[in-house]
């Protein structure tokens, strides 16, 4: 089964045997001419669409709130509260002031990244675009706002990487490039979201990311997807180097380790893949300091 989205929560489920495929929308609204302030769920353009790591007809997606579902898409369940900053200066219309964009896109105040624990299914972290940080770890019944307290307003959670070795420990990668802040922001927590740590030792400073990642295999091994490249930690984040090796200058925007292979998307210059990376998981921050990577 595939799933895919589009702009308003639209959403669509593809059963790849039979060929079928139908609409499964949380909420049955169209976006186009709206402000998210009249929306009755707020759906980003890219939501986010998370099937459980640790059980496959368990879906979720994000507007707000966190929905899960558990029968492929024909029924859902709320399981948070608003989870977004929600400003009201944010959730006007967009764009004038001779002609709005309102076209979807633009919707703001929304969950931008959920992300279940591989270790504790009850686990489930969601980071909003408007720079929220919220964790539950009662499979939704409670949430807590864990929001890094070093992390500036209206920090777009990009991406939060629950750690698939240890269920209180989480990665986080924000950007503020929308308000012409081009810095890193990447942080890690050891205890659920109530201490954080900034991890972005190496990292240029004006190279935002985009997407992190734990070795599913190795603990404290890295990788972290920017806008101009590709960078890896030995060290559980202590310190990044450059993993660029012969990739482009490009946006990263997708990492995922399946076996032994490393696999990215990037912004506009196709997918790559790294593979038999065993021996990244051999090396120890001692044994890169040579300058081959």
């Amino acid at each position: 089964v595939f799933y895919a989205g589009s702009y308003g929560g639209y959403l669509t489920r593809l059963d790849r045997v039979t060929g079928q495929s139908r609409l499964i929308n949380v909420w049955p609204e169209y976006p186009v001419g709206q402000s998210a302030r009249d929306l009755k769920e707020r759906f980003q353009w890219t939501f986010p669409i998370i099937v459980s790591p640790t059980d496959p007809k368990v879906l979720y997606v994000g507007s707000q709130h966190v929905w899960k579902s558990v029968n492929g898409g024909q029924t859902w369940t709320r399981i948070s509260p608003d989870l977004t900053r929600a400003d009201p200066a944010t959730l006007g219309p967009s764009g004038g002031p001779l002609n709005y964009d309102q076209t979807g896109v633009e919707t703001y105040a929304t969950v931008f990244t959920i992300a279940p624990s591989r270790v504790d299914p009850n686990v489930i972290w969601a980071g909003s675009d408007d720079g929220l940080v919220h964790v539950t770890r009662d499979a939704g019944k409670s949430w807590e706002r864990v929001t890094p307290a070093a992390l500036p307003d209206f920090t777009r959670i990009s991406l939060i990487e629950a750690s698939p070795h240890r269920p209180g420990a989480a990665h986080l990668a924000g950007n503020r490039y929308q308000k012409a802040d081009l810095r890193p922001y990447v942080f890690k927590t050891e205890d659920y979201g109530r201490t954080w740590t900034v991890i972005t030792s190496g990292l240029p400073a004006d190279d935002f990311p985009r997407e992190i990642r734990e070795d599913p295999k190795k603990a404290g091994l890295l990788y972290l997807g920017t806008e101009h490249g590709f960078y890896v930690s030995f060290d559980a984040g202590a310190s990044w180097r450059s993993l660029r090796l012969n990739l482009p200058v490009t946006p990263v925007h997708g990492v995922i380790v399946e076996g032994n292979d490393l696999v990215i998307a990037t912004h506009g210059r196709s997918a790559y893949v790294l593979d038999n990376i065993a021996f990244l998981r051999q090396l120890t921050p001692e044994s890169t300091s040579a300058t081959w990577l």
